[in-house]
């Protein structure tokens, strides 16, 4: 297996250099002993960015078993960088089996590309209010879990706006034990049974059926809203299905018949669901919800209906069923409808007054029979991407969830490297290491036509594996480059773990003494001798990569990762690691030095999770040539520039109006010491930008002073 990571060409002089949050995968806090990652997919059938999404995480695994709180409560979930803690809910959490069922607010959910996520167990208790998972816009949440007891508001809003539901009536509904739901499992965790009503009609009869009742809403939409549910086992309803499987109600007393008819919003009909506001159908659809899903994953539907009330603007109402846009309706955009809160919401049935003027909200009927699962009320019309990424998310979790491998908070004390119950204790090993060096020679071609042409040179070591750090002799392969070219360094990596938990790489060369105005934060890469990298890259899984160049002549480019390692081996070969699964990590790093560059060892290293490394110089060393002065064998050893490229030489002294500093810059480019070069030198590069003399003219002028 090979990792290859290729840094895409960035602009001489406009590199941006980007500091990770933490060396690797920073942990979120050292009381939480292990976590694992998440990755949320539902980019896959989303086409527009979410924004603060209620992402259900569902899954079930041994290693949840091992928290500290049989109730959960010590879970935390954070963001990719492993310390922003994200709002989370959790709705059933079993310590025995590790079957977890929470909601996690994303703040972003983008549609561009998966979302990772981290969730920590095995540390303190904390306190989260279910509240901050959902946004300000739901009005009411029910998870429908609750064992249905007949309890006043036992039935909890989660939103925080206490909507609580009382099963089988309160309040302007005397209470009746025979019409309480059931507890049974639902499409995520427990939902509810209701039995359906008897009693089929939309006048004063009061119903038989099931239904939950909150007598009075104390938050609701005023204007446009939102209805999400899920519906499954609904009994088949007769003929058209009339005055049957009516599903959600709302209704607002109020002295004028008229008046409460005007606060009447409906959700009709699971044979044919209707949308209804007052007297009005907004949707009115042939789509039934009584029979089966026919996805393979669930045999329930999802219901979203969309409900416009021309509070932003007139346009469609729209009805959503398993995530697809059944029904478009604009019959009613021509009306502004306003609703009024205060009023009672039946789950399960509709309402209907009690008496012949039409004005009191005291009958249930029409009862809902079938199960009923995670009903939600928001002011807003939710969009279609909503509805698609709630279906697939709610209703098939396991296919756009991912659970990584777990991963322990480690403790970097030599006491516990050394206990036989250390989890990971060694560091990944340098398997091989190939450099290849790529000159274009296309400028050589006079001919236009001609094809461009490359030459490379390659390199390969092997190392033994059987030691801790690879063992090289005393002899470096000395590898010469030419301004322009292309050197990529490759390492192929193993480790005693999954290759997973590599965290960091990196590869280092032009090692100088520290420059005066180095910036320290970039100065922590020595070599054996105490001298400090001055252009280096380093990859961070978890984090934005490093590079660095002190004299800004590097061109690097971003990386290209891809992961593959298997649980088959074969006999004679690579012995599977402690996780039984066998692979190697490749990662590239390409560079391009535009100037030339001492010769330089070339250290590289690399970590794990749990900090082990090694940090080692290759057995090479690396130079590109065209600065220093070249010695002939004469008896006055007379010194020649060789510099390399006159047209890059041109256009950097092509600005200079001879200070001190150009002086110095000159001499750095040239290859020789300042006290060498007198100030007025720089007047020869003037000269040159004014056309007054060549290139070669102040070569030859130079060499001369060197060399008296």
């Amino acid at each position: 297996m090979q990792i290859k990571i290729i840094f895409s060409v960035l602009a001489l002089f406009s590199l941006v250099f980007l500091v990770p949050a933490d060396a690797f995968g920073a942990w979120y806090d050292t009381e939480w002993e292990y976590r694992n990652k998440i990755t949320v997919s539902l980019n896959s059938v989303i086409s527009s960015d979410l924004s603060n999404f209620p992402v259900l995480v569902s899954l079930t695994d041994s290693d949840f078993t091992q928290v500290n709180n049989a109730d959960g409560t010590d879970f935390v979930f954070t963001a990719s960088d492993g310390t922003t803690q994200l709002f989370h809910e959790i709705e059933k959490f079993d310590s025995l089996t590790g079957e977890l069922i929470a909601w996690v607010k994303f703040p972003a959910l983008p549609s561009a590309s998966t979302t990772d996520i981290y969730i920590y167990y095995k540390g303190n208790s904390i306190s989260v209010d279910s509240e901050d998972v959902w946004d300000s816009n739901y009005n009411a949440v029910f998870h429908l879990n609750q064992t249905a007891t007949g309890n006043v508001d036992e039935f909890v809003d989660v939103t925080g706006n206490e909507n609580h539901g009382t099963t089988g009536g309160t309040g302007r509904i005397t209470h009746q034990e025979s019409r309480e739901t059931t507890q049974v499992s639902g499409q995520i965790g427990h939902g509810q049974q209701f039995a359906g009503s008897t009693v089929h009609s939309t006048k004063k009869t009061q119903g038989g059926g099931d239904y939950i009742w909150v007598d009075q809403v104390g938050s609701w939409p005023t204007g446009d809203l939102t209805m999400e549910l899920w519906v499954g086992d609904v009994e088949d309803s007769p003929g058209t299905g009339n005055n049957y499987n009516d599903m959600i109600s709302y209704c607002v007393e109020n002295s004028n018949a008229n008046g409460k008819w005007s606060n009447h919003l409906s959700l009709w009909q699971a044979k044919k669901v209707k949308m209804k506001v007052r007297t009005d159908f907004f949707v009115s659809s042939a789509q039934s919800v009584e029979g089966n899903n026919s996805d393979s994953f669930t045999n329930w539907n999802h219901i979203m209906a969309v409900y416009n009330l021309a509070e932003n603007g007139s346009g469609p109402s729209k009805l959503y069923v398993n995530g697809d846009l059944i029904m478009s309706s604009s019959r009613s955009a021509d009306k502004t409808y306003s609703i009024v809160g205060g009023g009672s919401l039946a789950i399960g049935g509709d309402i209907d007054s009690s008496s012949n003027a039409q004005t009191l909200c005291k009958r249930v009927n029409n009862g809902f029979d079938g199960k009923m699962d995670e009903v939600r009320i928001s002011n807003i019309q939710r969009s279609a991407d909503w509805a698609v990424a709630s279906y697939n998310n709610q209703g098939d979790p396991s296919t756009y969830l991912l659970l990584g491998a777990q991963e322990m908070q480690e403790t970097h004390d030599d006491e516990e490297k050394n206990d036989s119950e250390c989890y990971d204790c060694e560091a990944p090993k340098l398997a091989k290491v190939e450099v290849h060096v790529t000159s274009d020679t296309s400028d050589e071609i006079v001919n236009d036509s001609s094809p461009q042409i490359s030459q490379t040179r390659d390199y390969v070591w092997i190392f033994d594996q059987k030691t801790p750090y690879p063992m090289f002799d005393d002899y470096k392969t000395p590898i010469i480059a030419d301004p322009g070219d292309e050197v990529e360094i490759i390492l192929e990596l193993t480790d005693n773990r999954t290759l997973e938990r590599i965290a960091d790489s990196g590869t280092y060369t032009n090692f100088l003494n520290r420059p005066n105005d180095m910036n320290l934060f970039y100065a922590n890469n020595f070599d054996e001798y105490g001298k400090v990298s001055t252009a280096f890259y380093e990859w961070y899984n978890t984090g934005d990569d490093l590079f660095y160049d002190y004299d800004q002549t590097v061109q690097w480019s971003p990386s290209d990762i891809t992961i593959q390692e298997s649980a088959e081996f074969v006999e004679g070969g690579q012995a599977p690691n402690l996780d039984g699964l066998v692979g190697t990590f490749t990662i590239s790093f390409k560079m391009k030095f535009l100037q030339p560059m001492q010769t330089t060892d070339v250290w590289v290293q690399a970590t794990d999770r749990s900090g082990n490394f090694f940090k080692v110089a290759l057995p090479l060393t690396l130079k590109v040539a065209g600065n220093e002065p070249l010695f002939f064998e004469s008896k006055i050893n007379q010194k020649v520039l060789g510099f390399y490229d006159e047209a890059m030489l041109y256009e950097i002294v092509s600005g200079w109006n001879g200070s001190s500093e150009d002086v110095s810059e000159l001499a750095e480019i040239l290859g020789v010491p300042d006290e060498q070069l007198p100030s007025w030198v720089t007047n020869l590069a003037v000269w040159v930008s004014q056309e007054k003399i060549t290139i070669g003219d102040m070569i030859v002028s130079i060499e001369h002073l060197i060399n008296n």
